[in-house]
């Protein structure tokens, strides 16, 4: 809200002026209509980079334990610019619930001149691959939506095994931080980075199931 105050004496008593609003932000020859550095900011070390089963990075994680979530158009310059361990700020919209913020622009840190986002991951990336994948690991976390629902895991050792939200919250007992997982079904695989969407799981690869039927 703008601020405002009143303005008093003479034919100009009792009328409010406002303040002129803030300039648009600008950044690079793009103009927001907003100034994202405006909004919190979270600062951390950052523990990896996620992908997704189509192979794009859409996802990092601070050691502290905050998600950022970012189009993957943004991957080349953050990855330039952070490496593991390095340091890095992000202003976003943290969700109500969980610990995920929808980035709207970054930085090494939050005293540096800030990148802004272009078009904000408002919804998770929901693209897929078309290698069949078999991935095993331990849970660190939840991989998470903008909204801070669970959707998956990521995997300790590297790797991302995406699920429906309603899929993950009908499996919730077996994917605890921790818990080992197998999981089958198509994505992709690049270097180190690897995702898929689970079709089959199991405590290991000889263990693996389908899917239950989804509850009404």
């Amino acid at each position: 809200m703008p601020r405002r105050r009143m303005v008093l004496g003479g034919a100009a008593a009792g009328l409010i002026a406002y303040s002129a609003p803030a300039p648009a932000a600008d950044h690079g020859g793009l103009t927001l209509w907003f100034d994202p550095t405006q909004l919190p900011s979270y600062s951390g070390r950052l523990d990896r980079w996620v992908a997704n089963p189509a192979g794009e990075i859409d996802r990092g994680i601070f050691r502290e334990g905050t998600q950022f979530l970012f189009p993957s158009a943004e991957a080349e310059a953050l990855m330039a610019a952070t490496e593991r361990g390095g340091p890095l700020a992000v202003w976003g919209i943290r969700a109500r619930t969980a610990p995920v913020v929808m980035m709207l622009a970054w930085a090494r840190t939050d005293s540096d001149a800030a990148n802004f986002v272009e078009r904000p991951a408002w919804f998770a990336n929901m693209a897929s691959g078309r290698d069949e994948l078999t991935l095993t690991g331990r849970i660190l976390a939840p991989m998470l939506n903008p909204q801070g629902e669970p959707m998956g895991v990521i995997l300790a050792e590297g790797g991302a095994i995406r699920l429906t939200t309603a899929m993950h919250k009908q499996l919730a007992s077996r994917l605890g931080n921790g818990e080992t997982i197998s999981a089958q079904g198509p994505g992709t695989q690049r270097g180190e980075f690897a995702a898929i969407d689970a079709r089959r799981i199991g405590r290991d690869p000889s263990s693996l199931e389908g899917l239950p039927e989804p509850r009404p």
